[in-house]
């Protein structure tokens, strides 16, 4: 007995470890070998302690069933949670093939059954579903996708061209450069393997039927969830542009700073009556010229104050992402500071390609643009389509807001609807709507004053 308690304990501190590293795993910045280490080290503390606590027995097999079981969930879910993103990435994975033509429509279903393969091989790895057919589902993954990852990471090496940027194993809760994915996928064999070989002393917890009942029930659920991120957005937004992060931009740091500056320019002036000598601030205070003559002689100098101003949430928010500058143009001009500086409400409609927008809820966000106008809030269209495109759409859906450039994986990454509708303030994301629940006009009054 003392010695199971010590096993418990153990395997409690373990997990609260896992779950320590988990909550600093976002301060980590992507496509490091930093975040990766940490990750690996977060699934390895969970499945020790889950060994500890439940299968001391044959304690470092069951690390290696735990750790293949959680790290194929957190690579299923992810993907099953954003079915856009690994449509996405397949079309970048064929493009870079040259077979985007003929498989590039069948991008989202082969998204959505990769994700739904992957959860259900690591929750039955998990909780011992059919465990020989779940660990040998593993291997058949790992055997299939480290040969693509070595080549990608040597193609670039060799070419200096990466064909892929990113080979989407945890959507966009983890960026890996090539090489960083293949040492992960390396490092993952080895308890997968593990699994493989002993896989006959997983012995089964429930009756077959019972078995074949849970893989239908949680294929259904899996299959649900990407079928909701669909139609709605994703339950979790993992991108860099969810909801409570502040968009700030150096460029943009550097005109607020300046507008917040006082300039002062003294200058040397001589009193024709009396022939005194006194500096005046010619910008804010210039002297009578009738009786103060300016002196060439001396040099104007400049004084440059800064106004001292409340901190506003964009200062104070902790979850902050540093865009680019030339994010959103207006014609040749970059509009981005106008959009993440205002320190009113701004609305965005995102059409990353005008010529795919489901115009069905178009009504709705018009309904919302003569709102935002009659409020004195600023509504900008974004796309990536050119001017014929969108005169077509105006005309179609009787659509009246202007309309800002930005790359269209920029709006793909922003929000995962076509169109879509985003709410900012001071650049805080504030909201996100798919077009199938913009809100109405009253429910923006109520949130919006």
């Amino acid at each position: 007995m003392e010695k199971r308690r010590i096993y418990f304990w153990t395997g409690l501190i373990a997990l609260f470890f896992a779950l320590s590293l988990y909550a600093g795993f976002g301060s980590f910045e992507d496509a490091s070998w930093t975040k990766l280490g940490v990750l690996i080290g977060m699934i390895f503390s969970a499945s020790v302690g889950l060994s500890f606590i439940f299968n001391p027995q044959q304690f470092w097999l069951n690390v290696c069933r735990y750790f293949s079981g959680i790290l194929f969930i957190f690579s299923g879910f992810v993907k099953a949670d954003d079915p856009l993103g690994s449509k996405y990435k397949f079309i970048d994975y064929f493009e870079a093939w040259g077979i985007d033509d003929i498989f590039a429509p069948t991008a989202l279903v082969l998204g959505i059954i990769l994700s739904t393969v992957e959860l259900l091989v690591g929750l039955a790895l998990l909780f011992k579903l059919f465990p020989k057919l779940s660990s040998l589902g593993a291997l058949l993954f790992m055997v299939g996708f480290t040969p693509i990852t070595l080549y990608l990471a040597l193609q670039q090496n060799i070419s200096g061209k990466e064909l892929v940027h990113d080979c989407g194993c945890f959507g966009d809760a983890l960026i890996l450069t090539n090489w960083q994915t293949f040492v992960k996928n390396v490092i993952i064999l080895i308890p997968v393997v593990i699994t493989f070989i002993f896989r006959k002393r997983f012995e089964e917890t429930i009756t077959k039927n019972k078995s074949l009942l849970a893989i239908g029930l949680l294929t259904v659920m899996i299959v649900g969830i990407s079928v909701y991120a669909l139609r709605h957005l994703p339950p979790i937004d993992f991108r860099p542009y969810k909801v409570g992060t502040t968009l700030v931009c150096e460029k943009c740091g550097a005109e607020i700073a300046k507008a917040n500056e006082k300039v002062y320019q003294y200058a040397d002036f001589k009193n024709m009556q009396t022939g005194e000598h006194k500096e005046f601030d010619i910008v804010n205070n210039y002297p009578d010229y009738t009786i103060w003559e300016y002196n060439p002689d001396v040099p104007i100098r400049e004084v440059r104050e800064k106004i001292e101003t409340e901190q506003n949430d964009s200062v104070l928010n902790q979850n902050i992402y540093e865009v680019e500058s030339l994010l959103f143009m207006n014609g040749d001009d970059d509009a981005t500071c106008d959009v993440i500086t205002d320190t009113s409400y701004v609305l965005l409609a995102i059409h990353y390609d005008i010529n795919q927008s489901n115009p069905k809820n178009q009504i709705h966000i018009n309904n919302v643009y003569d709102w935002a106008k009659e409020k004195g809030f600023a509504f900008y269209g974004i796309t990536s389509s050119l001017d014929d495109a969108i005169q077509y759409y105006r005309d179609l859906t009787k659509t009246e807001y202007q309309f800002l450039a930005a790359d269209d994986i920029l709006l793909k990454t922003i929000v995962r609807s076509n169109p879509g509708l985003v709410l900012l303030k001071n650049g805080k994301i504030l909201a996100k709507w798919h077009h199938n629940d913009i809100p109405s006009v009253e429910e923006f009054e109520k949130n919006c004053k």
